[in-house]
């Protein structure tokens, strides 16, 4: 009974460290979208607009639409 408790032990071992370092190889770098990138290069003010807009009821709306709201720079 111990000796196959070990097994599937070691079994449980061998697969969740296989899985770990496989995951690092397979996952790839997300790229920014345009309006991430814009948003980098505003001004802290704008930012915070961008932020509050995303609480409130234009939550659902896109980044790029809250950065022309808040009149973000290209």
């Amino acid at each position: 009974m111990k000796k196959i408790l070990g097994i599937v032990v070691l079994g449980l071992m061998i697969g969740f460290l296989t899985s770990c370092s496989d995951n690092d190889k397979t996952e790839k770098p997300k790229e920014k979208s345009p309006a991430e990138v814009r948003l980098e290069k505003q001004t802290q003010d704008v930012k915070n607009c961008v932020k509050t807009l995303g609480q409130g009821v234009y939550k659902d709306k896109s980044l790029s639409w809250k950065l022309d709201s808040c009149n973000a720079t290209n």
